[in-house]
């Protein structure tokens, strides 16, 4: 009977300590910062000391564009007047706490990303133009910080590409040519300065004509601007 009594108290101590130490199913933990959701993504890379351009910077976080050793060499080789791309690199750039910077490469030409499903055929082959020879103008994390919206030259000399880049599944998707990826308090992306090609009711070409767009993260339009001008292109 003793020993039963025992075997009960063990059982009700071992209770207790449970739910003590076991997680509240109501309690959710706190989400990390936004520097530790995002700064184990690429590889690590020696701080960029040439060609250096930042792109977007939140806390410690900041985005650079800068050229490799690679980059560099395939620019300086360039012949005078020559057609051959620039090429650039995107590295994650995070200040820590001790005052040092740690770097890390996240696209460049010929990075392993993956297409995205359901791109169109222009799409992906814009895609490839990109992943050729990769050169970055503008780029910024998606408020969750799972995408990078980029706009990228896809060297095509009319117009660059807007994209984004999937950080978890390191997937790439062109989404729209325009010179701007900027997130709306809506949710919407404002693209500006999407081209696109007029003619008269004869079919007489009218020569080109640019607008602004907002598109979903899927790059579906939702709204469009006004038709505008070369002259009034910003």
């Amino acid at each position: 009977m003793n020993a039963m009594k025992t075997v009960l108290l063990l059982a009700m101590l071992a209770a207790v300590v449970g739910c003590k130490y076991a997680p509240d199913a109501n309690v959710k933990p706190a989400a990390p910062p936004f520097g530790d959701r995002v700064a184990m993504h690429g590889t690590p890379y020696r701080a960029v000391q040439s060609e250096t351009e930042l792109l977007y910077e939140s806390g410690e976080i900041a985005l650079v564009a800068g050229e490799t050793a690679e980059d560099s060499a395939s620019n300086k080789a360039r012949e005078p007047e020559s057609l051959d791309p620039y090429r650039n690199s995107l590295f994650l750039r995070r200040r820590k706490a001790d005052g040092t910077e740690e770097w890390r490469m996240l696209l460049t030409t010929g990075s392993d990303w993956r297409e995205a499903g359901g791109m169109s055929k222009w799409d992906s082959d814009r895609a490839k133009d990109v992943k050729d020879a990769f050169y970055v103008y503008k780029a910024s994390f998606s408020p969750d910080g799972r995408h990078l919206w980029l706009v990228c030259n896809p060297h095509t000399f009319t117009y660059s590409v807007v994209c984004s880049y999937d950080l978890y599944n390191r997937t790439f998707r062109v989404l729209i040519d325009g010179d701007t990826a900027n997130v709306q308090p809506d949710g919407t992306i404002l693209v500006k300065n999407k081209k696109t090609y007029l003619s008269d009711e004869n079919g007489e070409p009218l020569g080109a004509r640019w607008y602004d767009v907002w598109i979903n993260p899927d790059g579906e339009i939702v709204r469009k601007g006004k038709l505008k001008t070369a002259d009034e292109v910003d």
